[in-house]
């Protein structure tokens, strides 16, 4: 059971160190703008902090990883096969972004169309549709199947957010209003603070809370 709290606690971690990673970047280098440059230039080939901060970004893969492997075990031996393959994307996406980022960040030279940015391109891009599909699947899997509607309410808050946020960004770019690094920030904080959310629910033992709530106003329904 120990052992089972230290890993259901590592998203915890995994914001954690997301957070550390994107804010001691930004107070260390007072050339970048939060509002108009995106995260990933951070951690880019030439940035001035990039090697301490990827030390932050690979601590913060591998405990995503180390999650993800956790709740697709413990969504494969007690939920449903729909929040089972949902947490099979999160797994998916935690491999893909943590060693495609790693072997892959931007180039120097942003605005190039070299094989470096279009591998940094791609794998954001099929990280972003996993993790829709990750919290679509997971969201419908709590609701509808596990019976746990709190959870499961978090989840759609949370991908509905994404979605909303997500599409704010190339609207923003059509209409050249220059705040990329908001509106990018917008989404992967919410994801971020969604994974912190689930992982405080699992480590301090709430889903028991949560289930036994469930059952009990559906009694008081029937009653």
């Amino acid at each position: 059971m120990k052992f089972q709290r230290i890993l259901s606690s590592l998203g915890m971690i995994v914001a954690i160190f997301y957070f550390i990673h994107v804010f001691l970047g930004q107070i260390l280098d007072k050339t970048h703008n939060p509002i108009t440059t995106d995260i990933s230039s951070l951690t880019a080939v030439g940035a001035p902090n990039s090697e301490l901060l990827t030390i932050f970004t690979t601590i913060y893969g591998t405990c995503l990883i180390i999650f993800a492997i956790y709740m697709f075990s413990k969504s494969f031996n007690e939920y449903h096969k729909i929040t089972t393959i949902g947490y099979g994307f999160l797994l998916i996406m935690a491999i893909l972004s943590t060693i495609g980022f790693y072997f892959f960040p931007l180039a120097s030279d942003k605005t190039a169309l070299n094989f470096q940015n279009t591998m940094h391109i791609a794998i954001t891009g099929i990280t972003v549709l996993l993790t829709i599909l990750y919290l679509s699947l997971v969201s419908y899997g709590y609701l509808k199947k596990d019976k746990l509607r709190s959870i499961g309410i978090v989840s759609l808050i949370a991908i509905i957010l994404i979605l909303i946020f997500g599409v704010v960004n190339p609207i923003s770019i059509a209409l050249s209003l220059n705040i990329l690094g908001l509106t990018e920030r917008t989404v992967i904080f919410t994801l971020q603070a969604y994974i912190f959310s689930l992982s405080f629910i699992y480590t301090f033992d709430f889903i028991d809370i949560i289930r036994n709530k469930f059952f009990n106003n559906n009694i008081n329904e029937i009653k």
